[in-house]
């Protein structure tokens, strides 16, 4: 199990579980970013893999979850500048 603020280490499906605001759902995740922390749960949601996907436009990126986007686009601006260093 991973938490928010780890760092994924292979790319996949993962479930992801929240503190009571909704279910449990599945959403992919890329190796070398950082599991992201939900809106509503914080740093609380957990993370579990599920199985390797292909990038496809069959499976979303968490990025696309409301939930999620401020951290993951957070993350994503945290790499291109360390990246760009």
């Amino acid at each position: 199990m991973k938490r928010a603020g780890e760092t994924v280490e292979q790319s996949g499906l993962y479930k992801v579980s929240h503190q009571r605001h909704r279910a449990n759902h599945e959403a992919v995740l890329w190796e070398g970013e950082t599991f992201p922390s939900c809106r509503s749960c914080g740093d609380s949601t957990t993370f579990v893999f599920v199985q390797p996907v292909p990038e496809s436009d069959e499976f979303e990126h968490i990025g696309y979850d409301s939930d999620f986007l401020d951290s993951v686009l957070a993350g994503w601006e945290k790499d291109c500048t360390r990246l760009l260093a």
